[in-house]
């Protein structure tokens, strides 16, 4: 047991429709404390977090217990004092027309002069020319930052904060992460809510595992560590890109990239945002102009432009993008999704059609009655099976993967991942795993990191991403890789670093994706 302290949660019981949501929660968070709160979707871990803070959500009644801040008594729809709040979408707190400096005015505790913003910035780390800049001139990890400045305004002693680096880049992850460290150092009370027990443990003191709306453990957190896949024997090679230089008018993003798979080998492309992932991905989809580039698939040359591909080359290579959007029309069922690469690249008609869409949606865990719905009518996860189960209609060699997990909740993430592994493994299929995702490249067999479009790492998983890692999850000799412009780049192991060919940083390039042709 703690000593008591800022935070005490007693017997809470919270119902919704006449279903418990929270049952009997105890929680403790004593001054200065770090406490993480993990635990599955629907398992109670955010509405505990808001109580704290006094805000139920619609349809929430609250039954029993009783909840304290600093030894005042919290009340539904009455926030207390003292507590900031970080969530995972900073849009939420950034108002989009308005600058940067008139947001944190707003929040109030800050002096209305320059001085009093430009301090603010600084304790989060970010320079005071961003105070004259609006959301969308930021970048994720900008916007995050100055979404912490908000919540910091009134000088909090808890900070309660929901997964807050969801969906940012590796850079911007530890960035984060660096700064709550630093708050974390100067007495600042954290309430942490994650899903990923792993990733908690480095910046925490104490985990508290929440279950069907009831505390299930609670202690101190194991330490923090990747579950890093082994040294794949060496396969045949199925895709070899070599001297990819490409761009955007004037500005090249990409330069002189090399890459190979192996049959039934997940190569991960690992870069934080602006790197060239997306160009890359692209590119050898035929879905971007390059300036100068050869990519084979079996040994066989494939045309720069997907529209002047053969029918073979174009099926031997499919490209799966971020946003199921860009492959399922919102007014067609599944079934004509799926049919059109059956009909253009296979020659599949009618029933065979209709026999082979059903034996597709089986092979990515969904019924063949998923054929006759509407894109509207799946969730996110199950858009973007059928988005897969669309391009392996084709049966490709190679599968290139562009962020394919980065909007999927983590359980339909982790089945997403273990499908593409299960079908290199039966299949022989070699995949391209764009991502900025650590954890999502620790379940590829080799990883390529990417730096300001040039190829700064390539190597098995275990030596790209072993190592000491840094609050947040995120291996230190990594950020050393991707940002060698404020840290010495030395990695230890095997891991084949490439000469940097860089000349000064430069601002990264924002790469938007184009709707790929079909078939």
């Amino acid at each position: 047991m703690t000593a008591p302290g800022l935070v005490e949660v007693r017997d809470l019981v919270l119902c919704a429709g006449g279903r418990t949501v929270l049952d009997g929660v105890r929680l403790d968070v004593a001054a200065g404390e770090a406490v993480g709160i993990v635990g599955a979707s629907g398992s109670g871990k955010t509405t505990t977090a808001l109580a704290v803070l006094g805000h139920l959500r619609d349809g929430i009644t609250h039954v029993a217990g009783t909840v304290h801040v600093a030894g005042a008594p919290v009340l539904p729809g009455r926030p207390p004092r003292g507590v900031g709040y970080l969530g995972q979408d900073p849009g939420a707190s950034l108002n989009p027309y308005r600058t940067v400096r008139a947001v944190l005015t707003a929040a109030g505790g800050v002096r209305r002069d320059r001085a009093g913003v430009d301090a603010l910035l600084g304790r989060v780390g970010l320079p005071a020319g961003l105070a004259r800049r609006y959301p969308h001139q930021l970048s994720g990890g900008q916007q995050q930052r100055v979404a912490l400045a908000i919540a910091l305004a009134r000088d909090p002693g808890l900070l309660v904060l929901d997964e807050p680096t969801t969906g940012l880049d590796v850079l911007a992850r530890a960035d984060v992460h660096r700064e709550l460290a630093s708050l974390r150092a100067a007495g600042v009370a954290l309430l942490w809510i994650g899903h990923d027990a792993e990733t908690l443990a480095a910046n925490v003191d104490r985990l508290v595992t929440v279950a069907d709306g009831r505390v299930v453990a609670s202690g101190p957190p194991e330490p923090a560590r990747f579950t890093l896949t082994s040294e794949a024997a060496p396969a045949e090679v199925v895709l070899a890109a070599s001297g990819i230089v490409g761009g955007y008018g004037a500005t090249r993003v990409l330069h002189g990239v090399d890459l190979h798979v192996g049959a039934g080998e997940r190569v991960a492309v690992l870069g934080a945002s602006g790197t060239g992932k997306t160009t890359l991905a692209r590119v050898l989809a035929g879905l971007h102009p390059a300036a100068a580039d050869t990519v084979t698939v079996d040994g066989a040359t494939l045309h720069p432009d997907v529209r002047r591909r053969t029918r073979p080359q174009r099926a031997a290579l499919q490209y799966v993008a971020q946003s199921p959007s860009e492959a399922l029309h919102p007014r067609q069922p599944v079934r004509t999704a799926l049919h059109r690469p059956l009909r253009l690249l296979r020659n599949l008609r009618g029933a065979a059609a209709d026999a082979e869409a059903a034996a597709l949606l089986e092979v990515v865990g969904l019924s063949a009655d998923t054929a006759g719905l509407l894109p509207a009518e799946l969730s996110g996860g199950q858009r973007q099976r059928v988005s897969l189960a669309r391009a392996l209609a084709a049966r490709p060699r190679v599968l290139v993967c562009d962020e394919v997990t980065s909007a999927l909740d983590p359980g339909t993430r982790d089945a997403v991942l273990g499908l593409l592994g299960r079908l290199c493994a039966q299949d022989g299929l070699g995949v391209v795993l764009v991502t900025h995702d650590v954890e999502v490249a620790a379940t590829a067999d080799r990883v390529v990191v990417l730096a300001e479009g040039h190829v700064v790492a390539d190597g098995p998983v275990p030596d790209v991403l072993g190592g000491d890692l840094l609050p947040g999850g995120v291996p230190s000799h990594l950020v050393e890789l991707l940002r060698p412009d404020v840290a010495d780049p030395t990695v230890r192991g095997t891991v084949n670093v490439v000469p940097s060919r860089r000349a000064a940083v430069t601002a990264p390039t924002v790469v938007s994706d184009d709707s790929p042709p079909t078939g």
